[in-house]
């Protein structure tokens, strides 16, 4: 995430239970389910629940996008991608590579993905994981693998940043884009990881010497230090459905186009395609009586 500037007003889809320290909204699709991260949520700051694939933002209302460890959840990558292009001018995508993926394997994750070039490589992933959790257990309980893990951190992480565009291709399960019986190939992604990777490994030491009580605290005098954001949530939240304008209540935000109400649970807006209610019936002429009223006293409204 080298192209974040001071001024930008950022998002962060997938924040899960360890949001950037720079994001200035957080939207998640399962509040309050914890079964594909690795703690409980994080709302530290204005946030949404909402999916990648039909994000309830206006467009272009973000400088940045941040979007790591999304994509390989997704049902539809190119659902995902469009979405982030329509509401940011640029971004950040991080994945899990290929090589992770066939090594660690993640049963809920759909897809795998490579960067060749400056592009991503997208497949449907179709084998199960073969090694069950072997490196998983590997790099949680032997330090020296849990090194080398962080040594080549490059190997197993697809990191990615775009600017307008997102360049990608969804190819077949088979074959691989890499060709790892090529020497000149793997000798490439070798010297490459043990480049990029030496900043990442000594980020990684410095990060598990820390307590996670105390890294937590750092992270919460960070965010509670920063200035408010440019934009509120009621300035940029549109349906996620129709993408048009929505009338916000003290418990719901309604879209009249659509007929339906999207809760608000704790402060959070749950704007989530398809899972909006019916509006209640007679809202729709309370507010018509209402601004007949206003108008019938001469009121503006």
């Amino acid at each position: 995430m080298r192209n974040i500037y001071p001024t930008d007003f950022v998002l962060e889809i997938g924040s899960g239970h360890d949001p950037k320290t720079r994001s200035d909204v957080l939207c998640d699709k399962f509040i309050e389910e914890d079964i594909q991260r690795g703690g409980g949520i994080v709302t530290d700051r204005p946030a949404v629940a909402a999916d990648g694939q039909y994000l309830p933002f206006a467009d272009k209302c973000f400088d940045y996008i941040i979007c790591s460890h999304v994509m390989e959840h997704v049902e539809n990558p190119e659902l995902l991608f469009s979405e982030l292009m329509r509401v940011g001018y640029r971004g950040y995508i991080e994945t899990p590579s290929a090589i992770a993926e066939r090594l660690y394997g993640w049963p809920y994750h759909h897809w795998l993905v490579n960067l060749v070039g400056e592009k991503l490589i997208i497949q449907k992933k179709v084998d199960e994981n073969q090694f069950g959790q072997l490196f998983h257990s590997l790099a949680a309980y032997d330090k020296d693998f849990a090194r080398f893990h962080n040594r080549f951190h490059h190997l197993f992480l697809i990191q990615y940043e775009w600017n307008k565009k997102i360049d990608y291709e969804i190819l077949p399960p088979d074959p691989s884009p890499l060709d790892l019986n090529s020497r000149e190939v793997v000798d490439s992604i070798i010297n490459r990881a043990a480049q990029e990777s030496l900043v990442n490994a000594f980020k990684s030491e410095i990060k598990n010497a820390l307590p996670n009580v105390l890294r937590e605290k750092l992270k919460s005098i960070i965010v509670k230090s920063k200035k408010a954001p440019k934009k509120k949530l009621r300035d940029i939240v549109v349906c996620p459905t129709c993408k048009g304008s929505v009338e916000w209540h003290s418990s719901e935000i309604i879209c009249w186009k659509c007929d339906v109400q999207y809760p608000i649970k704790n402060g959070i807006p749950y704007l989530l395609k398809g899972q909006g209610g019916k509006r209640e019936k007679g809202l729709r002429s309370k507010r018509a009586n209402g601004k007949r009223g206003k108008r019938a006293r001469g009121l503006k409204g």
